[in-house]
């Protein structure tokens, strides 16, 4: 069916609302002044080179969860970011400053930025400078995060890096400049940037110019634009250690960090996820460390989640269990325990050692496993493998940062009450004591 043609008087109203928008901004800031943190914009770059990242959790529903236009293919509601989960409340931010969280990772979606108008564009700009500033304000330090959607946007990462000197890598590639500018005056030790979240999956890109070269070109542009702004990089295969190794630190400044994400062994962490690949999305049960569990008692598992499916919009195929079952057996057969997550993040830090890199330039910009879905029984194996992620990376003097806030992965059991996980907080390290001391909501 052909959407009907743009409504002249639609098109009025959109610009009507964003004249309102700009004005509603200057208004506020002559009423009550401007924000605290914006002074940060008169001090200049702090003295240290680079902010250093500890503890941190992803935002990720603030600003990367877009809502596309349906009359409109290829464009963005306004605003793009809707809904009570793209809001955190200042209540929330102190729950998670009192918990132990000392930085933020950031995660923003590029596409609207990227489809939007100069005005659209501008006021986004504005948005990700006000709330970056906000979140410094409350104690954090911020990791603004370039993240393209890997869904429902012609500005994937696929997209973006088809080719890497076409006009999308170039409209990208302004961006950066852009975002760039925009921080390049907040305290260098409270803010870094990162230049593109899981840009190709492959370790080594041979279609086409490789993400090892690509990045340089972007962090080149960037640098020319914010001499002193921390750059955040990320490798191929993921954004994994993998990938990160592949990359050569002598070719950037002092003022560069590197972020490494870490979902391994990605059965166990992708078990039961609806949008993930067979056989992994019809697994559950399978325990960490490996001697936790066994075949047996996960197939049994596994044949409960399969009857649930069943019951539910998009029943597994016949030979679900005959995938799961191969699954289930390759996973026990690696035996995944500490020694193995250990013998990872070792490969880390020999590659950090052999090319003078500090260990506190090193953020394990995502890390977590999915919980356990609703009515199955859970041994405590992802807090087990969350906390010795967290403690292995601990070991190194990496940084960290859980994905995400939100249910499923992240630190929440319910979206909607905001109700934070205690079994989380206590593998991450942080203050249980902060669930009860009255800050929330």
């Amino acid at each position: 069916m052909r959407a009907a043609p743009p409504c002249p008087i639609l098109s009025v109203f959109r610009s009507l609302c964003l004249v309102a928008a700009v004005f509603s901004v200057f208004l506020l800031t002559a009423l009550h002044g401007t924000p605290n943190g914006l002074r940060a914009e008169t001090t200049g770059a702090s003295s240290g080179a680079y902010p250093v990242f500890k503890r941190g959790i992803n935002l990720s529903r603030l600003q990367n969860f877009s809502r596309s236009d349906p009359n409109r293919p290829g464009k963005y509601m306004w605003p793009p970011f809707q809904g009570a989960l793209s809001q955190v409340s200042d209540g929330e931010l102190d729950r998670l400053r009192a918990l132990g969280f000392d930085f933020v990772r950031l995660p923003v979606d590029t596409g609207p930025f990227l489809a939007g108008t100069d005005p659209e564009r501008r006021l986004l700009l504005d948005g990700l400078k006000t709330l970056t500033i906000r979140l410094i304000d409350k104690g954090f330090t911020v990791l603004v995060d370039m993240h393209p959607a890997s869904y429902n946007s012609v500005w994937t990462p696929k997209d973006i890096l088809a080719d890497p000197h076409g006009p999308a890598f170039q409209a990208y590639t302004d961006l950066l400049v852009q975002v760039a500018k925009r921080i390049r005056d907040l305290p260098s030790s409270k803010v870094a940037f990162e230049l593109f979240n899981e840009p190709q999956p492959v370790c080594r890109r041979t279609d086409a110019e490789d993400w090892t070269v690509t990045q340089k070109r972007l962090y080149d542009e960037v640098r020319k634009a914010a001499p002193d702004l921390p750059i955040m990089l990320s490798g191929p295969c993921w954004s994994s250690i993998d990938g990160i190794t592949r990359l050569d630190p002598g070719q950037y400044d002092d003022r560069t960090l590197f972020d490494a994400h870490f979902y391994s062994p990605h059965d166990f962490t992708h078990q039961s996820i609806v949008w993930s690949s067979p056989p992994w999305r019809y697994i559950a049960g399978l325990s960490y460390p490996w001697d936790r569990g066994s075949v047996e008692n996960t197939e049994r598992i596994t044949r409960q989640y399969l009857e649930i499916l069943r019951t539910g919009p998009n029943p597994p195929p016949d030979d679900a269990f005959d995938q799961a079952r191969k699954g289930i057996r390759d996973y026990y057969d690696k035996k995944p325990d500490l020694s193995y997550i250990e013998q990872r993040f070792d490969r880390l830090a020999d590659w950090a050692a052999d090319h003078g890199v500090a260990p506190d330039r090193i953020v394990i910009g995502e890390f977590s496993a999915w919980r356990p879905p609703n009515g199955l029984e859970d041994d405590g194996s992802r807090k087990a493998w969350i906390e010795d992620v967290r403690k292995t990376a601990e070991s190194h003097g990496f940084g960290w940062a859980l994905w995400d806030y939100y249910e499923g992965f992240g630190l929440m059991t319910d979206n909607q009450a905001r109700t934070i996980d205690p079994d989380t907080v206590e593998a991450l390290g942080l203050d249980l004591n902060a669930l009860t001391a009255g800050t929330g909501q």
